[in-house]
């Protein structure tokens, strides 16, 4: 599997497309909430595991631009959750890769949710 079919837009895959934000929602205090919404199952494949890992990296990306900034402030784990809406039918696989990258998140200035309900 190359690069650009790991990150090319795909409409039929639970993540179509990594480059976007799904939900933003600024708190007045300062910080954000931002939600990737996974509506089908995610399977535990190699390609649909490191389409979430690149997904929450692009997150992590995000929060640093001046866009975040002048909106957000700057984000810390206290004030600025990825909150992951995974599809309580997905891969026992998705679930453990997500619980182990929480301090990966953490140390890059947001906390990770897992959330099923839908």
């Amino acid at each position: 599997m190359s690069n650009s079919d790991l990150h090319e837009i795909d409409q039929s895959h639970p993540i179509p497309n990594l480059d976007v934000i799904d939900i933003n929602t600024v708190k007045k205090g300062g910080g954000s909430d931002l939600f990737i919404v996974i509506a089908t199952p995610l399977q535990d494949d190699r390609r649909s595991l490191e389409r979430l890992l690149r997904k929450v990296e692009r997150y992590l990306e995000f929060i640093r631009t001046e866009g975040f900034l002048s909106e957000s402030g700057v984000a810390n784990p206290e004030n600025t959750k990825i909150i992951v809406k995974l599809h309580p039918d997905s891969s026992r696989a998705a679930f453990d890769l997500l619980e182990r990258n929480k301090q990966w998140v953490r140390n890059n200035d947001a906390s990770l949710v897992i959330d099923t309900q839908l």
